[in-house]
């Protein structure tokens, strides 16, 4: 076999080896854009792009001499149009920016133009051989999954009927899948709401029982909802109670616990109780020698009761101060949130309320 014959074998084996076939995998690349940045195929199609940012892409290459394909730009121009789910990428391949942006000011094109400047995108789609012959135009469509949907060389009239008919296939498909996706981030929104309702304690309502509780006492010793209210509690033993949360550092706590002492005085037969929200005993000593305070104070240590009655949200964040009146019966009779002046009278109206014969 002489050397002529086996030098044609290896470049025809070697060409047929760079050809894409439909349904390949499109070889990854990342290549300078004309008007800054770059562009990234990875990003947009196939396993690594994010689904929401997956679509389909046209890679087209070209040169400013190449007349078929300025033809052939100006119909993938007008396919933009039709198609804005599918992203229309130029590749000029070899020639300088500025001959580049010339020709894209001369045209006034709007598709997004990218520079293979050195070949090696157009090597490795087919489009640049061995000996550096391009084959122009020379356009692929890819799918959102990154393979091959379409390959086609050189352009005539007429060819963009096939083109239109290969892109509308897949900004139907690319409409599906969205769809999909919109359908599947609904359902993960719609579980998460549903998780953190559940985690969210329930609401609290008037006439409704109050959640039962036990807590430590400051003074020792520990407090029990039920042995004062409800079915369990002995039926001289009931009474109205009041279950308030607060923090040393409320500053309308310390206004709302001088009116509960003013109210304590003024109905015995009515037991109120101060919950201190996760702080340590010592500060609450503190705290209760120097403004005098002789209510029971009650430690929620850990903020569970806090939670138990819509206090202390999800987060973490809680809504001081925050008192609750419960009836003998154990029904929650009245809530208050926050503390301003005159917020008293109401207090004294429920109190008189609730020990009217």
């Amino acid at each position: 076999m002489s050397n002529k014959i086996l030098a044609a074998l290896v470049f025809g084996l070697t060409w047929a080896h760079a050809q894409l076939e439909v349904g390949q995998a499109a070889p990854k690349f990342y290549l300078p854009r004309l008007d800054g940045g770059s562009f990234y195929l990875s990003k947009v199609v196939g396993t690594k792009a994010r689904p929401a940012d997956r679509k389909p892409v046209v890679v087209s290459f070209f040169q400013t001499t190449c007349i078929p394909c300025q033809a052939e730009i100006t119909e993938f121009e007008k396919l933009q149009v039709k198609y804005p789910s599918i992203d229309f990428f130029l590749v000029d391949i070899g020639e300088s920016d500025a001959l580049v942006t010339e020709y894209v000011e001369e045209f006034d094109l709007k598709l997004t133009m990218l520079m293979d400047r050195y070949g090696v995108t157009g090597g490795k789609y087919g489009v640049v051989d061995e000996n550096d012959i391009t084959l122009l135009p020379n356009s692929y469509i890819l799918a959102a999954d990154g393979t091959v949907y379409h390959h086609h060389k050189g352009f005539k009239p007429g060819d963009e009927v096939a083109y239109d008919e290969k892109l509308g296939e897949l900004a139907a498909r690319q409409a599906k899948e969205l769809a999909a996706l919109e359908s599947e981030r609904v359902a993960e929104e719609s579980a998460a709401r549903a998780k953190a309702k559940a985690a969210a304690p329930p609401k609290l309502v008037v006439g409704k029982p109050a959640p039962t509780f036990f807590l430590p006492r400051l003074a020792g010793g520990s407090f029990y909802l039920s042995k004062v209210v409800g079915k369990k509690a002995k039926a001289k033993e009931r009474k109205p109670v009041v279950v308030s949360f607060f923090q040393t550092t409320c500053i309308p706590c310390k206004a709302e616990i001088t009116e509960f002492q003013k109210l304590q005085a003024d109905f015995p037969g009515i037991e109120i109780y101060l919950v201190d929200l996760n702080e340590p005993d010592d500060l609450v000593t503190e705290y209760v020698e120097r403004f005098d305070i002789e209510l029971e104070m009650l430690m929620d240590r850990y903020g569970a009761v806090g939670k138990k009655y819509g206090v202390v949200e999800p987060s973490g964040l809680a809504l001081l101060p925050n008192s609750f009146i419960i009836a003998p019966d154990g029904s929650l009779y009245y809530r208050h949130t926050g503390f301003k002046p005159g917020d008293e009278t109401t207090y004294r109206e429920k109190f008189v309320e609730l020990t009217s014969p």
